[in-house]
């Protein structure tokens, strides 16, 4: 099975700055490759290994808009590039912020990235915010 067959999201790819606290050890300004409704891509070199957790955060401001996007994270995946993270659980207002964010660029881009809202969350919802 090919790496985009295992995939359950469409991606978009989509370089801004985020926040990654894995509890014992805090990066600031990662650079987030792409981005999907189940998690997102980050560059650089981590020790971190598979299912070890952190809490992503990131904040998407505009002239008009501020939409922050604050989860609760799970390493799936790491290679020499950087780490794929999975979301476990957000607020609604993170998924809203999600949701807006990758409609958004989509529609900027002019791209067909198959970006489609899922009928059942992949990731808990929380009351609060993380």
């Amino acid at each position: 099975m090919s790496e985009q067959e295992k995939r359950r999201f469409g991606r978009i790819h989509f370089e801004r700055q985020v926040q990654l606290d894995f509890f014992n050890q805090f990066y600031d300004n990662c650079q987030i490759q792409n981005l999907s409704f189940g998690g997102m891509f980050v560059n650089g070199k981590f020790p971190h290994k598979a299912n070890d957790q952190c809490y992503v955060n990131l904040a998407q401001t505009s002239k008009t808009t501020y939409l922050t996007l604050k989860a609760l994270s799970k390493v799936v995946r790491q290679n020499d590039e950087g780490i794929a993270l999975e979301f476990i659980s957000m607020s609604f207002e993170s998924l809203l912020s999600l949701e807006m964010i990758l409609l958004y660029q989509e529609r900027e881009k002019s791209v067909d990235t198959d970006i489609q809202l899922p009928e059942n969350m992949p990731f808990k919802i929380c009351e609060d915010a993380l």
